[in-house]
């Protein structure tokens, strides 16, 4: 199988489950190419590390411009005839309306949010429509919705009405047997840490509020870039950012965490919480589906009172952080990158099959 995978969302977690995906379906001996934009955050050498048999073109898709969108799709378009994919995957709110534009109908094409645009809750009533009703017709020119959690699949399904849904859960290598990092020694006072980006999705002004509630127990940082102004809360409540670092770079210092505060606001299937429960690290998160998906009632507060109370007993309790950490492990247990593209594999081929007798 030829399988052509497409995001323009080229840094974070979206472009590492794209480069999962490649890599095995690639050692499963399938032709694969990956077409992304060029975007700030994108690595210098995006195809680093991936097997030879993996094909990285890039797109210019550099800004998210009107024009930079018709002129990523034309490219698209043009890339795809001259390819030739059995099928195309489109990952991320960007891919999904451009690929899915460019490309109508005259391939199979899947379609993965990672989180969608329409689930926001920052966003004014207006614009949330405008969302939906993009999706509410993305969703009908794909051939299925690829969901990454139950949560994702039931907003496609209630909110967007979309016909086609099928779900497959993120995973990562580090849950793999044999795979899982070394944990360090962690000596001195406990820390408690963000993950990520500073942007609306992680509530930065309550993040930032329940770890300075916490600095008497704990050392607390973010992990993570901010620009000014999205950094303004993190500055008035005395939390430090590291600024922009590697994936490696950020993993290894989660890895030396004793909490992960992961206060979204909405999400797909956050791959923060699956490296954080790698590494040992206890996640205390926002009572979100797609987080108590991962982490059951336990692992979610419902607000930020309640997620500063959690972190207080966790950290004063020996016990209950080495308890909370077991329940994690069970429940993320098969959450592995391996069997994650072994499932969209079964997926393609049913949807292959689908259109060869024209369902």
């Amino acid at each position: 199988m030829r399988i052509l995978h497409v995001t323009e969302a080229s840094g974070a977690g979206t472009l590492h489950v794209v480069r999962w995906l490649g890599e095995r379906h690639a050692l499963a001996d399938h032709e694969v190419a990956i077409a992304l934009g060029r975007r700030p955050q994108t690595p210098p050498e995006p195809r680093e590390g991936l097997p030879e048999a993996v094909t990285v073109l890039e797109l210019p898709w550099e800004r998210r411009s009107a024009k930079a969108q018709l002129t990523a799709g034309r490219a698209l378009r043009a890339l795809a005839a001259a390819w030739r994919p059995d099928l195309v995957h489109l990952h991320s709110s960007f891919a999904g309306v451009v690929g899915s534009a460019a490309l109508g109908r005259r391939l199979p094409v899947v379609y993965t949010p990672h989180g969608w645009a329409s689930a926001r809750t920052d966003l004014p009533r207006a614009r949330l429509a405008a969302l939906r009703a993009v999706e509410h017709g993305l969703a009908r020119r794909c051939a299925v919705i690829g969901a990454v959690s139950e949560a994702e699949a039931a907003h496609a399904r209630e909110v967007l009405n979309a016909p086609r849904v099928a779900v497959v859960g993120n995973g990562i290598p580090e849950l793999e047997p044999g795979r899982r990092p070394a944990v360090p020694e962690r000596r001195g006072r406990p820390r408690v840490v963000v993950l990520g980006r500073v942007c609306p999705q992680r509530r930065p002004a309550a993040a930032a509020r329940i770890l300075a509630a916490v600095r008497g127990q704990a050392d607390v940082e973010w992990i993570g870039s901010a620009t000014s102004a999205e950094g303004e809360s993190l500055s008035r409540a005395g939390v430090s950012t590291t600024g922009w670092l590697s994936h490696e770079q950020a993993l290894e210092r989660l890895a030396g965490a004793t909490v992960l505060l992961h206060w979204s606001a909405w999400d797909g299937a956050p791959l923060a919480v699956l490296e954080a429960v790698a590494r040992d690290v206890v996640v205390v998160a926002s009572d979100i589906p797609a987080n108590a998906e991962l982490l059951g009632a336990a692992g979610v507060e419902p607000d930020e009172g309640a997620a500063i109370d959690a972190i207080r007993r966790l950290l004063a309790d020996p016990q209950g952080l080495v308890d909370r950490l077991a329940e994690q492990r069970v429940r993320t247990a098969g959450r592995t990158a391996a069997r994650m593209a072994e499932a969209w594999l079964a997926l393609y081929f049913r949807v292959l099959a689908d259109r060869a007798v024209g369902r």
